[in-house]
């Protein structure tokens, strides 16, 4: 199968979400692939899983996948999806879950070994196993690491025990290695595999009072950039919204609203913050022609990117911060931006500055008859107010919060994202992939 068809078939696995198994399957048993591929009455599959493995693996490497997406949008152009007209963009976000699971510290530390083993065995055309005897390596070449440590898991210190004996294990493994020459001046992958162990014990485990000289032991908490897995070197430990987790990626997505096509798609790590992939998606956005709306979910707010366009003439379809709470909130506080004077309920106005806090003076807030509903602070302290640097433009989406045609013109939701990742992850349609069934990519 040439390279068009193999993108084709690339772009039809993410129409219809089915895997390499079953996109295989279907080149021969769905009259429907076989007319797109060019392949009807086809008996052994024109394609292979490997195929397809590989071909995805080199439009990453290459970055073809952005210029395949380019050639999808460029298609649609052509029937009137959409061209040189105000755009109108909904920006949103969509968890996705990386293969495999996310293991612990001492099955990552296991794997990273055993991994390193077969690439020094590789690069010294020996075996694994008399690489693992030099090395005087008693855990690696087993069934498992957690067969191979032997530990009553039901004792208290079994934890603690299993990390000392994985960590002398890579202690003996480092100080071969630093004794093998010819394995110093090695290509990336060894290399690689040897940080990712440190990457491993730096985060994962901390020193040990109990344990001794050099005693360390595994953090009751996660670290904040913790990696779970050892082929996937971006995957993360995500949380799409406080109650919920997922171990993966973030898919972030720009489409044009007016018609059925993705205008841009980016993917990063699942606990990447998302202004950051706003501005991936803003290189590919700000050069549209006329930008006239952007509807913009509650993660994105928080880009400086969105106060710009603003201030651009962008109409911003989106939810201001939230203000909540049994208190007074920021809304019962009148700010003057043009003075840059904040008022209390109570009638007290202090000096705001963008990006800190109002402090009103607790001698103030002490002799207040409102003191109760507005802080729970103990007496001789104020109440304070935060200021964000794009004030002005969340007070006029408060404002239009405030209207029944304002509410009417912002992104529908059900307590989640703007969009909560629906649209995002459902086929748009076919037509594209019709167009590119007729011409070549």
């Amino acid at each position: 199968m040439d390279a068009g068809l193999l993108a084709l078939a690339t772009l039809l696995q993410a129409y219809c979400h089915v895997g390499d198994r079953d996109a295989v399957e279907l080149t021969v048993m769905a009259k429907r692939w076989q007319r797109v591929l060019d392949c009807l009455g086809a008996e052994p599959p024109p394609v292979s899983q490997g195929t397809l493995l590989n071909c995805r693996m080199r439009l990453i490497t290459h970055n073809w996948a952005k210029t395949l997406l380019d050639r999808t949008v460029a298609l649609a152009e052509h029937p009137g999806g959409f061209g040189a007209r105000q755009l109108r963009a909904v920006l949103d976000s969509t968890p996705r879950c990386g293969a495999g699971r996310g293991a612990d510290t001492l099955p990552l530390l296991g794997q990273a070994l055993r991994q390193a083993v077969g690439l020094a065995a590789q690069a010294l055309d020996t075996s694994a196993a008399a690489r693992v005897e030099e090395a005087g390596l008693t855990l690696v070449g087993h069934r498992s690491l957690k067969a191979a440590l032997d530990v009553d898991w039901g004792e208290p210190s079994a934890r603690s025990r299993a990390l000392g004996l994985v960590l002398a294990e890579v202690a003996r493994w480092q100080r071969w290695l630093e004794q093998q020459q010819a394995l110093a001046a090695q290509p990336p992958p060894l290399q690689e595999v040897m940080e990712t162990r440190t990457q491993r014990i730096t985060p994962d485990t901390e020193p040990d009072p109990e344990g001794g000289p050099g005693g360390r032991r595994i953090t009751k908490h996660v670290a904040p950039d913790r990696r779970i897995a050892i082929e996937a070197h971006d995957r993360r430990h995500g949380r799409p919204s406080s109650a919920k987790t997922f171990n993966g990626f973030k898919e972030h997505c720009a489409m044009d609203v007016a018609s059925p096509v993705s205008r841009e798609v980016v993917v990063r790590p699942a606990n990447e913050p998302e202004p950051e992939a706003v501005e991936l998606l803003a290189e590919e956005l700000e050069p549209a022609p006329g930008l006239l709306q952007r509807d913009i979910a509650l993660g994105e707010m928080a880009s400086p990117r969105m106060a710009q366009w603003a201030a651009q003439g962008v109409d911003i379809s989106a939810r201001p911060w939230p203000q909540g709470g049994p208190l007074f909130t920021k809304h019962d506080f009148p700010l003057d931006l043009a003075g840059m004077q904040g008022t209390c309920p109570g009638g007290q106005s202090v000096p705001m500055v963008p990006g800190k806090h109002a402090q009103f003076p607790a001698t103030a807030c002490d002799a207040c008859g409102l003191r109760a509903q507005c802080t729970t602070a103990t007496s001789g302290q104020g109440r304070s107010v935060s200021i964000r640097e794009d004030e002005p433009f969340q007070q006029k989406l408060r404002a239009k919060m405030k209207t029944q045609r304002g509410r009417a013109s912002l992104p529908e939701t059900d307590g989640g994202s703007a969009h909560d990742g629906a649209s995002i992850g459902a086929p748009r349609t076919s037509r594209p992939l019709q167009r590119l069934a007729q011409e070549p990519v």
